[in-house]
C-alpha cells in the first residue's frame, strides 16, 4: 500500500496522518479509553465487580445483576484537550472544547422471587464512548534545514513514473516540483536557494467510537452473576491538516508561500460480544472475570489533497491551485480480544475498593480487504506491537446520601519497542448524591501525555518532528432515575 507521508509514534489515543490503512491504522481502532458514567469514570472504570452501574457493563456485564429497580441515566460531559507543540525550538499552543455524551442507558430490572435458584434479572439498551479523538495542535517555527517538499521530492525521484495524485504531483503541478530533463531529476527551489522558511502545521481531530449495546444478567442465589452484551461499534473520525511555508527574507528566488491540505475520514461499523462472571462469596467481597471477542469492523477511508503556490511579483510564474481526486477505499479490521478480572471490597455500605486488571494482545490485529491482504502490515503489527497489561483501581467512600471517590488508570504501551514510551495514567476523582428514587454524579478524569508527531520525511528514515505536551481533560455528568 501507499507508504507513510507522516512517520509518527503518538503517545495517546490518536494517531498522527497516516495516507493509507496500516499498522497505525489498526491500533487507532483499537486502543479505548471509556468514558462511560461519572461514577465509573471517577473510579478509574475499575467498577466491573462492583456492578450496579450502566457503565459498569464495559468492563463485566454480570454487574447488572445488582439491580434490584429500573433506571434511566444519561452522562453528558465537557472534554477538552490543551496542546503545547515544541517545533523548531518553538512552542506553540492550542486547545479544544466539546460536549460530548459520555453514556446513556436504560436498565430493566425484574425479581424473580427465587424461582429454581434464579433470584433476578436485568437488561439494558445504551450507548458508551469508548474512544474521544477531539485533538488541534498548532505547531510553528523557522526551518532552516528542510521542507516538506523535500519529502514530494524523493519520493517523486524513487518512481518518476508514478507521482502520488495526493502528494507530488500537486506540486508538480503547481510548479513547486519541477523536472530537470537534463539530470532526470524532480527539484524545489529550496534546494537550491537554501533554507530559512517559516512552517506552520495546524492538525486537527474530530470522531469518536461509540458502543450501542444490548446486555442482560442473571443473579443466582445472590452468589453467582452471570451477564452479556453485544456490542455494535460506529467509527466516525476527520482529520485535517494544513500546511504552510512562507519566504519571509525573500531570500529564495521568486518562491513566496505554499500551502498544503489534506482530509482524511473513516466511517465504519463494528461488532463484538462480551461475557462476564461474578462470584460473591461474602457480602464484603466481589470477584469477576471478563471476555471479549475481537471488534470485527467494516470501515471506509476517504482522502482529498489541495496544494496553493504563490510566487513573486514578477516572477513569471502564476499561481496556481490543484486539487487531487477523491479517495476511496474499503477495508476491514480485526482488533484484539480482551480479558480482565476484577474484585471489589465492600466494607459495611460505608466504602468501597475495587480493582481490576486488563489483558489486550494488540500483535493480534489483522487487516484485510477483497482485493489487498496486508502482508507487510500485519507482519509489522505482530513485530512492532505487544501484549498489554492494563490496571485501574478506584475508592468510594459514603457519608450518608454524600459519595465521595478517586480512581486512577494505567494503559501499557503497546508498542514493543522500548523507546516509545506510549505508557498513560490517568488520575480520576467525583462526587455524588442520590436518594431511593434520583442521582446525581459528577467525575473528572486528567491524563498528560507526550507525542512525536511526525510532520514529513526529508529521506527514509529522517523525519522532521514535533514533540508535543497533551493534556486531556473529562468532566462528566450523569442524572439517573429510578423507578
Amino acid at each position: 500500500m501507499k507508504r507513510l507521508l507522516f512517520i509518527a509514534v503518538q503517545l495517546v489515543f490518536s494517531i498522527a496522518a497516516v495516507n493509507a490503512q496500516n499498522e497505525m491504522q489498526a491500533l487507532q481502532y483499537s486502543r479505548y479509553d471509556p468514558f462511560g458514567t461519572a461514577r465509573f469514570a471517577a473510579q478509574g472504570g475499575a467498577i466491573g465487580a462492583l456492578g450496579g452501574d450502566f457503565s459498569s457493563i464495559l468492563a463485566n456485564p454480570a454487574g447488572l445483576g445488582f439491580y434490584r429497580s429500573p433506571e434511566l441515566s444519561f452522562s453528558p460531559s465537557l472534554y477538552w484537550v490543551n496542546t503545547d507543540a515544541n517545533y523548531l525550538g518553538s512552542t506553540t499552543g492550542d486547545s479544544r472544547l466539546i460536549f460530548n455524551m459520555g453514556s446513556f442507558g436504560l436498565v430493566s430490572a425484574r425479581d424473580m422471587k427465587n424461582r429454581g435458584g434464579l433470584e433476578g434479572a436485568a437488561f439494558s439498551f445504551g450507548y458508551n464512548t469508548l474512544v474521544n479523538f477531539n485533538q488541534r495542535t498548532t505547531m510553528s517555527g523557522i526551518n532552516q534545514g528542510s521542507s516538506m517538499l523535500d519529502d514530494f521530492a524523493w519520493h517523486a525521484n524513487a518512481d518518476p513514473d508514478d507521482l502520488s495524485p495526493f502528494y507530488e504531483q500537486l506540486a508538480f503541478d503547481t510548479y513547486l516540483l519541477p523536472f530537470d530533463s537534463t539530470a532526470g531529476a524532480f527539484w524545489h527551489d529550496m534546494q537550491v536557494d537554501g533554507y530559512g522558511q517559516e512552517q506552520y502545521r495546524m492538525s486537527e481531530l474530530q470522531g469518536y467510537i461509540g458502543e450501542y449495546s444490548l446486555s442482560g444478567a442473571f443473579n443466582f442465589n445472590n452468589l453467582i452473576y452471570f451477564g452479556a452484551s453485544l456490542g455494535i461499534h460506529a467509527v466516525r473520525f476527520n482529520e485535517q491538516i494544513y500546511h504552510e511555508e512562507t519566504d519571509l527574507d525573500d531570500q529564495v528566488i521568486d518562491f513566496e508561500n505554499f500551502r498544503f491540505r489534506e482530509f482524511n475520514s473513516t466511517r465504519g461499523w463494528g461488532y463484538t460480544a462480551r461475557f462476564g462472571l461474578i462470584v460473591r462469596p461474602t457480602q464484603l467481597f466481589r470477584a469477576g472475570a471478563t471476555f471479549q471477542i475481537p471488534t470485527y469492523y467494516r470501515l471506509t477511508d476517504e482522502k482529498t489533497t489541495d496544494m496553493n503556490s504563490y510566487w513573486d511579483t514578477g516572477s513569471g510564474i502564476p499561481d496556481e491551485a490543484a486539487t487531487s481526486p477523491d479517495g476511496l477505499y474499503d477495508y476491514e479490521l480485526k482488533t484484539p480480544f480482551r480479558a480482565s478480572v476484577q474484585a471489589s471490597l465492600i466494607m459495611f455500605k460505608m466504602a468501597t475498593i475495587s480493582a481490576a486488571y486488563e489483558y489486550v494482545d494488540y500483535s493480534s490485529a489483522r487487516l484485510d480487504a477483497y482485493d489487498y491482504k496486508f502482508f507487510d502490515e500485519n507482519d509489522r503489527i505482530r513485530t512492532e506491537f505487544q501484549s498489554t497489561h492494563n490496571i485501574s483501581a478506584g475508592a468510594e467512600l459514603r457519608m450518608g446520601a454524600l459519595y465521595l471517590r478517586a480512581g486512577t488508570r494505567y494503559l501499557m504501551s503497546p508498542f514493543s519497542d522500548p523507546r516509545n514510551d506510549a505508557d498513560v495514567w490517568v488520575y480520576a476523582g467525583g462526587l455524588g448524591v442520590r436518594n431511593d428514587r434520583i442521582s446525581f454524579d459528577v467525575g473528572f478524569t486528567h491524563a498528560r501525555t507526550e507525542e512525536v508527531y511526525g510532520l514529513y520525511a526529508i529521506e527514509p528514515g529522517v523525519n522532521e518532528v514535533s514533540l508535543n505536551d497533551i493534556r486531556r481533560n473529562n468532566l462528566i455528568f450523569t442524572l439517573g432515575f429510578r423507578f
